[in-house]
């Protein structure tokens, strides 16, 4: 069993979204994704299926030619091999919780 506090894993940067890995447990890893104002993460595209639970923040998820608006305690879940963008839709701090299968 393996504990890790999220708090902790926040950084911040004005030149790139900070990426801090939390674990990786057999197939399945969890990285906490870090936006200031303005910033967005992608393209990107992974072999398996990856879930997105917004922390703090507000975020633009652009998939398959839709986009959706994730807030709070949203979640959202992609097929493996989708490409998609993330992107900080509010003026503040964005996080974001990825939890990925091989």
């Amino acid at each position: 069993m393996k504990v890790v506090s999220i708090q902790e894993a926040r950084r911040f940067s004005l030149a790139d979204v900070q990426r801090s890995a939390l674990l990786e447990q057999g197939d399945l890893t969890a990285e906490l994704l870090c936006f200031e104002a303005g910033q967005s993460a992608g393209p990107a595209t992974h072999g398996g299926s990856v879930v997105y639970q917004v922390l703090e923040g507000e975020a633009l998820v652009r998939a398959a030619g839709t986009t959706e608006r994730l807030g709070k305690g949203r979640l959202l879940a992609l097929a493996g091999g989708a490409e998609h963008e993330l992107e900080n839709a509010g003026g503040g701090l964005l996080v974001v919780l990825a939890v990925r299968a091989a």
